[in-house]
């Protein structure tokens, strides 16, 4: 696309124009706005890396650009950053809050290690855009000569939908893709874990969307590290139990979460969970990183069946008394040790957790079997649900990614917590 000749066109203000022009090869694309600091510049795109369309049909997109602005003094002129283009309701939390917070905490707490495992807002903008109801939207226009100043506020204020526009230019990280040496990819996943445990414990934030896409990886001074990216989905811990919606991308989803009687919440370990399924469907799915393997290619069905199909292939997965190993390629086959022993926990945990499935029925029926005083020394009451009886947790996953073939990898986080 040929760039914008006026250099004070303000895009990002523009919502019904920004995503939408960009058509299946914007490369060359280029736009104007205005950065929090107050500053005009342009940005090219070079590539369009994510494109979908998001709640209430508004479009959102993820691009690699290059600021092409002359300004004096440009901290990032001529660097290549990722830019998210996104809508959401007013009401709905901004992704951008929660790295902030976090990033915030690893300065003030003194865990700095933190900082190399989130990722890093260059700028944000965020542009409130109100619009009316579709179903009304001409009839206001033939009302809005016959009513007064004060009362076309208020049936703004009443009737109108407030929509956000948030544009935000972020570090670009590297994708798992390019990690080709196993151990270098052994300690990114091993940074994955530290760095969600942390955030869990330390910062009060749960992911609650770990999936190949949003583990990623920075270099400095020629050493890895594993960056969690994309808290679009995510919450604060005190507030998990309150949210309804199902969070996850579905192949690596928890069999909890797409279990639809489910009624215990987001988890931490339903993340961890996901976690193992990224490296399972890496080492099993792909000859090398970025290269697919031939088909048919193992657990293809959990990419494109429903979410009710998908629970009952993972529970049944989990449940297996016959599981023996994993269709691991060639390449991945250091990860071998890992999914195993992942594997193993989950099954015994999954296997010896009680019938019911979720914390509410099982107090449910506590409370009934003990008013009628029958069998009630059969259950344990007692079951830690957020760990599968311990067989899930923090502690467990750390003491078999700390290690990969034999040798200890670098551990960040000295202070945690082994009871998690």
């Amino acid at each position: 696309m040929t760039p914008h000749s006026d250099p004070t066109f303000d895009h990002p203000r523009d919502p019904g124009q920004l995503v939408d022009d960009l058509d299946d090869d914007p490369q060359g694309f280029a736009y104007s706005f205005e950065g929090s600091d107050g500053l005009l510049r342009t940005i090219v795109v070079e590539q369009l890396l994510h494109r979908a369309e998001g709640r209430n049909g508004w479009n959102s997109a993820v691009l690699e650009v290059k600021c092409v602005c002359s300004l004096s003094g440009c901290d990032w002129h001529e660097e290549n950053k990722i830019l998210k283009v996104y809508h959401l309701n007013m009401d709905d939390p901004v992704e951008e809050q929660f790295i902030w917070d976090a990033r915030e905490n690893a300065e003030s707490s003194g865990e700095h290690w933190a900082l190399d495992h989130l990722p890093n807002i260059i700028d944000a903008i965020t542009c409130t855009i109100t619009l009316p109801p579709e179903d009304e939207e001409e009839e206001e226009e033939e009302e809005e000569e016959d009513m007064d100043q004060d009362d076309s506020e208020s049936r703004m204020d009443e009737d109108c939908e407030k929509h956000v526009l948030q544009l935000t230019i972020l570090e670009k990280l590297h994708p798992l893709s390019e990690v080709q040496d196993l151990k270098e990819l052994s300690q990114v996943f091993y940074d994955i874990l530290q760095i969600h445990q942390w955030l869990y414990e330390c910062a009060g934030i749960l992911h609650r969307d770990l999936s190949s896409g949003n583990i990623m990886f920075r270099r400095k001074h020629g050493k890895i590290y594993g960056v969690l990216n994309d808290f679009g989905l995510s919450s604060h811990v005190q507030d998990t139990d309150l949210i309804s919606h199902r969070a996850g991308t579905q192949p690596f989803m928890s069999v909890d979460l797409l279990n639809s009687n489910w009624e215990g919440g987001h988890l931490y370990r339903h993340d961890l969970e996901s976690l193992f399924f990224v490296m399972l469907c890496l080492a099993c799915r792909y000859d090398a990183p970025g290269v697919p393997a031939t088909e048919p290619r193992p657990y293809s069905y959990w990419y494109t069946e429903t979410n009710r199909n998908v629970y009952h292939s993972k529970n049944s997965f989990f449940l297996d008394p016959d599981f023996e190993t994993f269709p691991i390629q060639p390449h991945f086959i250091g990860l071998k040790s890992w999914l195993e022993e992942i594997y193993c926990s989950f099954h015994f945990g999954y296997i010896q957790r009680p019938f019911f499935y979720s914390h509410d029925r099982y107090l449910k029926m506590k409370k009934s079997l003990g008013r009628i005083n029958v069998g009630i020394a059969d259950f344990d009451f007692d079951y830690d649900w957020t760990t599968l009886g311990k067989c899930a947790s923090y502690a467990r996953m750390r003491s078999i990614m700390s290690l990969f073939n034999g040798g200890s990898l670098a551990t960040r986080w000295a202070g945690w917590n082994p009871e998690r």
